[in-house]
């Protein structure tokens, strides 16, 4: 009920002001009033006391007649002074139960209420109804996102010439591990306690206040620029550290992050703001917490953050639907005598128009959102199917695929297990499969890199060092990790003809990898030129648009097609 206080309150305004009475007031079932309007705020205590003497009658007005009830002869007793006009109308909520009484109050010697103002006060107490009946969340009754869209839709439609409103999205900072060392009880605990430190500044602000789920909570402040709201953001941030409690006498303290957005008069919907402060909130957490963040057009981190959070549906039901298609870029020999055929395995998604979709546009938010690990799985399930249906075809030649894995994948326990599975089930041979890792995955999850090189080594499966050079300890890791391959990263290869260092470095990696038994590839080789430079240089293998550009996977593994590419 609170939590609609803001449009509650605006509705009894209007009443007022309408009817042109001298107060008005919200009675709940119970009987307690839970909003007042009043002309006169010096003179408050004298309509609130007849009010509250009258709730009883009032109710039982309304509980015997749905229809508005006109009172204009109000007296203590039969022959006592007039003291008061009432009107009263009852409100129901959308299962037709009496959800409260809508009473409009005016002096003895003010204007007598009529049936023009009963119609008037019926159509006010239908929207009374619209607010009443929004959803609730059953932990904190603040509103849940319906009821918070319902009620933002009920306020710009009231306010239609209104001023600049704006959405704050709010984070409890780190609830995990209070739920985590203390359980969910005193997590919730902590979610109720937030709740009720927002609610008190959301309403001094006109504002509404709705619990998204689990720790996020949304404001709406109508009528409010983006420094203001960020103001407010500030004081609920500091109102939430300054509650505490104690949960087996252990003081709990916890704080919130807040991102701040406008939400501009064309929106048909709020899902566009609460985005972009969901945004800034993520942003405020990543600069360190109980912060608030505004939503800015010229961050380049709020906009890469923005751009990973429109997308991440769109992949994640790409991945659910399998709306991926697979292609492999060869990795040709620079050598003489080299006959394997050998590809790395890239991904692309397509969209909801049959578009494709290029890893540029969603790799970014498949790491953001924790979404690597299924898009690696899908795509080592779908290459290892693929190759066990080709195996069965006769002229079939053998080849090699690369596949790349992320660190995210690499930490899965369970991992190492499901891929030795898959391998064993598809029948493919060991030695046609490799994997690719980043410098970033492999310093981040040595130990776990180190198991599973061992792990599928027996199986005959090779292991290359992606965009090799880049990382600070790059050749720490060819000692600490048992490769076949490194990838020279493409920054050194492009300038290799212009730039002398670069020269020297391509050089230098090629004769130490050689001196170690591992195979070299140069990544981006985009020109004859370049092509014949590596060669000179030492560089077994190379990759790129002068060599090969992707082609779908069953281009290549289909026996005529194939010898048509290799041709």
């Amino acid at each position: 009920m609170k939590s609609a206080s803001n449009t509650i309150q605006e509705l009894l305004a209007r009443a007022r002001r309408r009817l042109n009475c001298f107060a008005a007031a919200f009675i709940a079932p119970d009987q307690r009033i839970f909003h007042f309007e009043c002309a006169d705020d010096k003179q408050r205590e004298f309509p609130q006391k007849l009010i509250r003497r009258s709730t009883n009658s009032f109710m039982a007005m309304c509980r015997e007649q749905s229809e508005p009830v006109i009172r204009n002869r109000v007296r203590d007793s039969s022959d006592g002074p007039l003291l008061c006009r009432f009107l009263v109308v009852p409100v129901h909520d959308e299962l037709e139960a009496l959800a409260g009484v809508f009473v409009m109050y005016n002096h003895a010697n003010g204007v007598e209420f009529n049936s023009a103002d009963a119609g008037m006060a019926r159509r006010l107490a239908r929207l009374f109804t619209k607010v009443i009946s929004l959803p609730r969340d059953p932990l904190t009754q603040l509103l849940t996102r319906e009821g918070f869209e319902r009620q933002v839709t009920l306020h710009r439609q009231a306010h239609p010439d209104e001023g600049p409103a704006a959405l704050l999205y709010g984070d409890i900072d780190q609830l995990h591990v209070i739920n985590d060392s203390l359980g969910f009880q005193t997590g919730d605990r902590a979610i109720i306690l937030a709740s009720q430190q927002l609610l008190v500044i959301a309403n001094a602000h006109d504002g509404a206040v709705s619990r998204l789920s689990g720790d996020r909570f949304t404001v709406f402040l109508p009528n409010c620029p983006l420094e203001r709201a960020r103001e407010v953001g500030v004081k609920m941030s500091k109102a939430v550290a300054s509650a505490r409690f104690t949960s087996n006498a252990q003081p709990i303290q916890i704080s919130m992050s807040w991102g701040v957005a406008a939400l501009r008069g064309d929106d048909k919907n709020v899902d566009h703001g609460l985005a972009a402060a969901e945004v800034a909130c993520k942003a405020a957490k990543d600069r360190g917490r109980n912060r608030v963040e505004i939503y800015q057009d010229t961050d380049a981190s709020i906009i890469r953050r923005h751009d990973d959070l429109l997308i991440v549906g769109r992949l994640r039901s790409a991945l659910d639907e399998g709306r991926f298609l697979v292609y492999g870029q060869p990795i040709a020999s620079l050598q003489r005598g080299e006959v394997t055929r050998r590809y790395e395995m890239l991904v692309r998604l397509v969209d909801e128009d049959d578009k494709l979709v290029m890893p540029q546009e969603f790799m970014s938010s498949a790491t953001r959102y924790q979404l690597l690990p299924q898009l690696d799985r899908q795509v080592i399930g779908h290459v290892l199917q693929k190759l066990k249906a080709a195996m069965a075809v006769p002229g079939f030649k053998p080849l090699q695929v690369s596949l790349n894995l992320s660190g995210p994948t690499i930490c899965e326990p369970e991992f190492a297990d499901w891929l030795e599975t898959q391998l064993k089930d598809s029948g493919v041979p060991g030695d046609w499969i490799g994997f690719e890792l980043t410098e970033n995955a492999a310093i981040a999850n040595l130990e776990r890199a180190q198991a599973l090189i061992a792990r599928l080594g027996n199986l005959g499966c090779k292991f290359a060092l992606d965009d090799f050079g880049t990382g600070v300890n790059s050749l720490a890791y060819l000692k600490a990790l048992k490769l076949s391959m490194i990838k020279i990263d493409g920054s050194f290869i492009r300038d290799v003809l212009e730039n002398e260092r670069s020269e020297s470095l391509v050089r230098g990696i090629a004769q130490l990898a050689k001196s170690m038994g591992i195979e070299t590839v140069a990544e981006y080789v985009e020109t004859p030129t370049i092509c014949m430079r590596l060669i000179d240089l030492g560089v077994q293998f190379g990759q790129g648009y002068a060599l090969g550009k992707p082609v779908l996977l069953d281009r290549i593994l289909d026996p005529v097609r194939s010898l048509a590419l290799a041709s």
